[in-house]
């Protein structure tokens, strides 16, 4: 962590999902409760359990850690609203780093459910744990571990192991909840040691397409590019990826894919773009600048034309032949709707 004096958002919009969890657990030590992070393969939507006894009475409560940019609505709200009834608990904690609906504190009322939005997180951490800013005790303290190649951080834990092409190249995929590394050997025929050659932050997967016997893997903020994976067990990285969705899937995120003559179309829930095999993009339209969609031709041994229309200064358009020009219409004019 930087030195820095006090908490804020942005620190903790940086902060590893795991790493949030277990400071939000060392707050409520700060206030006097027993807290425990629960086990990431086996929390049943738990985050954080957290336990106050006082001279033979007691009360415990569920914590459930959101690090999001947009606001909680109604419907996490109900969904974790269930865990006081199904786990038989005082109360259910929803944390967050963004806001929360007004819809959501309405429900919230009915129900016990405490919400804790991120100023006023902010707030309790330079309360309570000022001091701790800078080096956070119990699990936040970066100390290391290796899997292969790769350094471990406190709290990173490796999902899966498997061997892959990526690209034309024989390596190892390493999954963990934090990063994606492409793990290598080098050295001699009787000196091999593992060597990382690329990781990637889940934080940065956009999402993913799965094609035969490959994995498309798109990753990137302001600029996309897609990488081919062919698994040796497709079924078992194509389940850890979609474990991983609700790290990753908070800001943008991939709608749809298609490789299309030499380029890659791609619509997420911000913006189209088509990029070329080694990632050049070709061009970019932000969902708000599209103000119509139509498809075109209807040859038995061609594809259909998408023909989208954009507006700047003026309206241009824009054709591209893909599969399934009418699916991607109804994607588009969705996403363009609640974008």
């Amino acid at each position: 962590m930087s030195d820095i004096s006090n908490w804020s958002l942005d620190q903790l919009l940086e902060i590893d999902p795991y790493d949030l969890e277990n400071l939000v657990a060392f707050l409520f030590r700060r206030m006097g409760y027993k807290a425990n992070v629960t086990s990431r393969s086996k929390d049943g939507g738990v985050d954080v359990e957290i336990k106050l006894e006082h001279f033979g009475l007691s009360h415990r409560w569920l914590v459930q850690v959101k690090r999001y940019l947009n606001s909680v609505g109604v419907k996490e709200v109900r969904e974790y609203s269930s865990l006081r009834y199904r786990e038989k608990v005082d109360g259910v904690i929803i944390v967050t780093t963004s806001t929360f609906t007004e819809d959501a504190y309405r429900e919230a009322t009915e129900h016990n459910v405490k919400l804790i939005e991120g100023q006023l997180l902010v707030s309790m951490l330079n309360h309570y744990c000022s001091d701790a800013a800078k080096n956070v005790s119990d699990g936040i303290e970066q100390k290391t571990t290796t899997s292969g190649g790769a350094v471990l951080k406190t709290g990173e834990s490796v999902h899966l192991r498997e061997p892959a092409i990526v690209g034309n190249t024989r390596l190892t995929l390493v999954i963990t909840n934090r990063n994606i590394y492409f793990e290598q050997n080098s050295g001699g025929l009787f000196s091999k040691r593992p060597e990382i050659s690329r990781r990637i932050e889940v934080r940065d997967l956009v999402g993913f397409s799965h094609v035969r016997k490959e994995i498309l893997l798109v990753v990137g903020k302001k600029k996309f590019e897609v990488i081919r994976i062919r698994p040796k067990g497709m079924g078992k990285v194509l389940n850890v990826l979609e474990q991983l969705k609700t790290d990753y899937m908070r800001g943008e995120s991939l709608l749809r894919l298609e490789q299309a003559k030499n380029n890659f179309i791609i619509l997420t829930n911000r913006r189209l773009a088509t990029i070329t095999p080694r990632g050049e993009e070709a061009l970019e339209v932000k969902l708000k600048n599209i103000v119509g969609t139509e498809v075109a031709g209807s040859g038995m041994f061609s594809r259909q034309k998408l023909i989208i229309s954009e507006v700047r200064e003026d309206v241009k358009k824009h054709v591209f032949e893909v599969a399934d020009a009418k699916g991607w219409k109804n994607e588009i004019d969705e996403a363009v709707r609640s974008a």
